[in-house]
């Protein structure tokens, strides 16, 4: 009797073992699920620019879907890869129309759209005139009156069709240029994989032009991100943006530019005569979550300059922040729209705050 009794208690004492060691792992599995992804970061190189992402997630595996959504991008819309789908296209200017992936399709309606927004200050046919210039270039050469009045004519908007998966450039010598909005939608399009998979939070940084996604994890804080000062680059930022969920995107004449006999020429292009643009802004910041908008906008703008960037905002959804960064001939000045009063944390200078409608 007492060995059935022992025998007895010996199994509910293993059973009691079993028991807490399931529990055990049932809490552990639990805790796992629970656990916040931790944050992971690549930097590389990509777009003729470095390349920055930080992603909240538990494997690394998400940021080479990134870079691989990325490089194909750059594949397909570089001007300068002789075998991009752009470079095919511009090759078989006033020959035949040529068929090419969806997200090609994509960037030349966005940039169509952006053209008619700005009054054609945006112009995705500015290329014959970019490729005279050769910014990139430092060889003291300016082009001549002569080939950029041939450039102009090339760059007429009407040269352009899209024909549902295919593009065509009616006339020889076009050249279709999508460097003024091809980061942004980059930038765009990784955010957009990055939320399909699941991501809450992230930082997409391509050489400036940045996306957002979500908040930071570790505090539920908005991402800060700096927009630089213009007369000192590498310095402290001119002012601190606290945001979500967005692209913040600026374009300045401090980085892409060149000098001849003492006078600076910068990347910005007149679409009507072919010059390089120099005027009263230092930078633009564009702050919207269509990151095509946003690029192309933050060129537009700076190729117009202060006033006629008020005009050409006036056209826009008021949703859109602004950060003007201009310089009066005697002081620099930051304009920002109002609708990022709340929006800026921090401030090298004084603000002014405008509602452009």
């Amino acid at each position: 009797m007492k060995r059935k009794i022992f025998a007895r208690l010996r199994l509910a004492g293993r059973l009691r073992v079993w028991q807490a060691a399931l529990i055990l792992i049932l809490c552990g599995l639990l805790s796992l699920a629970l656990r916040e992804p931790g944050k992971i970061s690549r930097a590389g190189f990509s777009m003729n620019t470095l390349i920055n992402m930080s992603v909240y997630a538990d494997d690394d595996k998400i940021l080479d879907e990134a870079y691989g959504l990325l490089n194909k991008l750059d594949k397909e819309l570089s001007m300068y890869d002789l075998s991009s789908d752009i470079s095919k296209i511009n090759f078989n200017a006033g020959v035949k129309s040529v068929k090419v992936p969806r997200e090609v399709v994509e960037v030349v309606k966005d940039s169509l759209r952006l053209y008619d927004l700005t009054g054609g200050v945006f112009n995705p046919l500015i290329g014959a005139v970019t490729k005279l210039w050769k910014i990139n270039k430092a060889d003291g050469v300016l082009p001549s009156p002569e080939s950029l009045d041939v450039a102009i004519k090339l760059s007429g908007i009407k040269n352009l069709e899209i024909n549902n998966d295919e593009i065509f450039l009616k006339s020889k010598g076009c050249v279709l240029d999508l460097g003024g909005i091809a980061k942004g939608y980059a930038s765009y399009k990784i955010a957009e994989l990055l939320k399909n998979r699941g991501v809450k939070s992230a930082l997409i940084d391509l050489g400036g032009n940045v996306y957002v996604i979500g908040k930071k994890l570790e505090d539920n804080s908005n991402w800060n991100i700096g927009v630089r000062d213009p007369s000192n680059p590498y310095n402290p930022p001119a002012l601190v943006l606290s945001v979500h969920d967005t692209s913040i995107i600026t374009s300045g004449g401090y980085e892409r530019f060149k000098t001849i006999n003492g006078k600076k020429y910068t990347h910005f292009f007149d679409s009507k005569t072919g010059k390089s643009i120099t005027n009263d802004l230092l930078s633009a910041t564009i702050i919207t979550p269509d990151g095509s908008l946003a690029d192309g906008l933050a060129t537009a703008f700076m190729a117009s300059g202060y006033e006629k960037s008020l005009e050409i905002l006036k056209n826009i959804s008021d949703e859109i922040g602004v950060v003007f960064i201009k310089y009066d001939g005697s002081k620099i000045e930051i304009i920002a729209t109002e609708n990022l009063r709340k929006k800026i944390s921090r401030e090298k200078y004084k603000i002014c705050y405008i509602i452009p409608k």
